[in-house]
């Protein structure tokens, strides 16, 4: 009898443990997967970038009326990847010109939005490292790393992340040309330091503005649309969770911190606050001319 009691309690833990597992799963592949959200206030760093050519970003910058809300993001675990893809030529978010897809082929720097900042008090434990990729149509990388960062540590607010010397990212074109144009790249971080508690990522923020009557107008003049991505500028959402070394691709899209639906209908997903800047040293011409005029100079 004591044997017989002592496997069936062997079997429940077993079918315990079997059933958080499932539980576990569940939750991380769902949309809005459970993590530590705080909602921040903050003005754009305008001013502290360097004199690039253009500049290219998909999160919403929605004066309020000065600052804007954001979505601090907290639960990294070490082997994480979270990231950010990017196509040279589109339409950006935040008040930047359209980047030439056929001359903007050089990375200088990038942009990110830490609500943290231990990096730079406790060295080791909350470090980061940035990798560039080509990626594909689902922001999944294509090939080797383009370029790493080597063990970064992140201040807190706006962190300028150099790329030195700048990287050609021409062999990530969608078309190869002649001439080459749009290039796709990816911006990955993934956590490499003992404490999985930080970074706190700074991700756009759309429920905190309604909440508080603040015009639904980003920065560039549009308006600011959501649910995303089911009304969005873009057919597709850029940032997301990739999970330890790349499981989920594509990535796993973060809901809004007030959106109480699985499937992110409320207030749609957000996008991580991060920016490329890029040199345009392609050819030009001496008068407008669409990209079509433009690619009809190599022909």
């Amino acid at each position: 009898m004591l044997l017989d009691a002592t496997q069936g309690g062997v079997k429940e833990v077993l079918a315990m443990k079997q059933l958080m597992a499932v539980m576990l799963v569940l939750i991380l592949a769902a949309p809005a997967f459970g993590a530590e959200m705080r909602a921040f206030k903050m003005r754009d760093d305008f001013g502290a970038a360097s004199l690039c050519d253009c500049a290219l970003q998909y999160y919403y910058y929605i004066p309020c009326p000065t600052y804007t809300w954001f979505w601090a993001f907290s639960g990294f675990d070490p082997g994480d990847v979270w990231g950010v893809w990017f196509r040279v030529g589109d339409i950006s978010m935040g008040g930047h010109e359209t980047c030439d897809p056929v001359n903007c082929h050089a990375l200088e720097q990038f942009r990110i939005l830490d609500f943290s900042g231990y990096g730079t008090v406790y060295p080791g434990l909350w470090t980061i490292r940035f990798d560039v990729y080509c990626c594909d149509e689902d922001g999944c990388p294509v090939g080797p790393s383009l370029w790493t960062s080597g063990p970064w540590e992140t201040h807190y607010a706006w962190n300028y992340i150099p790329v030195d010397p700048p990287l050609s990212i021409c062999e990530c074109s969608v078309d190869p040309g002649p001439p080459p144009s749009g290039p796709r790249i990816l911006i990955a971080c993934t956590k490499i330091g003992m404490n999985g508690g930080y970074p706190a990522w700074g991700l756009d923020n759309i429920s905190t503005h309604l909440e508080t009557g603040c015009e639904m107008i980003d920065l560039s003049g549009r308006p600011a649309l959501y649910p995303r991505p089911y009304v969005s500028h873009y057919a597709t959402i850029h940032s997301g969770y990739y999970g330890p070394d790349f499981m989920y691709c594509p990535a796993l899209s973060v809901g809004d911190g007030r959106d109480t639906t699985r499937d992110l209908s409320q207030f749609g997903a957000i996008e991580l606050a991060w920016t490329i800047y890029l040199i345009c040293s392609g050819p030009s011409a001496t008068e407008p001319s669409t990209w079509g005029n433009i690619k009809a100079m190599y022909r």
